[in-house]
């Protein structure tokens, strides 16, 4: 306020200091949620999921920033902010599969962190699994049991040979989110 600085060192000196809040708490939640979970094991497996979500952790931050950047009132920042990350989540792939988006709405799934990050996710989890337990005598008809990670992987319509781009598609939100802001 008092013009010592410019706003832009402001905001370049508040990322900076914020960046370790952005990947600790990410880390203790995906180290507490992972193994209670019972995700896939190995260490391998583990790390990834935890880069996923650091990622998709900082990605939200972004637009937040974005959003508040763009607002000129706290109020209203929290009025536009939940419009805009509905569809986002809605077009994400997980509430709705990808293959069933209307063509006129597909476009918004490419600036969905949701998906990126739920396609990264489940690629890290399902690829490469030969063969899924599923106990038949407690499934019913509701319940669908699937023989290994491709089938699950498909049912999603997610392709493991996105993973590389889903990662540089979550880094690249970042960085325009941040530029935006």
């Amino acid at each position: 306020k008092s013009r010592l600085y410019q706003a832009s060192a402001y905001f370049l000196g508040k990322t900076i200091a914020e960046l370790p809040l952005f990947f600790v708490i990410p880390s203790v939640f995906v180290s507490i949620c992972y193994p209670m979970v019972g995700l896939r094991e190995g260490w391998n497996y583990y790390l990834i999921c935890l880069g996923i979500v650091v990622l998709v952790a900082n990605v939200a931050t972004s637009f937040g920033y974005m959003i508040s950047c763009a607002s000129s009132s706290i109020s209203m920042a929290l009025s536009i902010a939940p419009p805009i990350v509905i569809p986002f989540l809605i077009f994400g792939g997980y509430f709705l599969n990808a293959d069933t988006i209307p063509n006129y709405f597909k476009w918004l799934s490419y600036f969905s962190w949701f998906r990126y990050g739920n396609e990264a996710l489940m690629i890290n989890q399902w690829d490469g699994i030969e063969s899924i337990y599923c106990n038949s005598t407690s499934v019913n008809q509701t319940t669908m049991c699937f023989n290994n990670g491709e089938e699950v992987l498909e049912k999603f319509s997610f392709n493991p040979d996105n993973f590389l781009w889903d990662i540089f598609a979550l880094v690249f939100l970042i960085v325009i989110m941040r530029i935006g802001a």
